[in-house]
């Protein structure tokens, strides 16, 4: 990712990162630090390519949705008294396609690592090893259907997990 910095951002980081190299006492911070104060832009930017593009806010927000959709399913399937038809793997979250939805992916591990779903995300998943979006957004509609509740019957359940 290309990163362009104004003169106060470079300042800021160079403050930054001469006090973490000094707290740390670790040349490489200072080093940048110094990149950054003499305005050595090719130098400083190598240091930031490990950063990544932000995820689009449709990309959160369908991940987002289906988490909870397998929230309703989960919660829902728990109560039934009759879950013939339906097992619990059914209503486990299925996880993203590394190959094809690796940011989707990513995008689930660190909502797991943030404890965000994680007992959701836990009892599934994370890479399917098959496209799963558009299933999903297939989901998340007849859940909206039905008004986005997580008092669901096993016909809804059926409902949302039939294709």
């Amino acid at each position: 990712m290309k990163l362009d910095l104004t003169d106060k951002e470079r300042l800021f980081l160079s403050n930054q990162y001469e006090i973490l190299g000094t707290l740390k006492n670790e040349d490489h911070y200072l080093l940048l630090a110094e990149q950054l104060r003499e305005g050595h832009k090719w130098l400083y930017q190598q240091s930031f390519n490990s950063l990544y593009e932000n995820l689009p806010d449709e990309d959160a927000e369908l991940v987002l949705n289906i988490l909870q959709v397998y929230k309703a399913l989960q919660t829902s399937y728990n109560a039934l008294s009759d879950k013939s038809g339906i097992s619990l793997q059914d209503v486990s979250f299925a996880g993203f396609d590394g190959n094809n939805e690796s940011e989707l992916m990513g995008f689930v591990d660190a909502l797991n690592r943030a404890h965000c779903y994680s007992s959701i995300i836990q009892t599934g998943v994370l890479n399917s090893h098959t496209p799963k979006a558009s299933r999903y957004e297939t989901m998340i509609q007849k859940w909206h259907e039905l008004d986005k509740s997580y008092q669901l019957t096993k016909e809804q359940i059926l409902y949302i997990l039939s294709r």
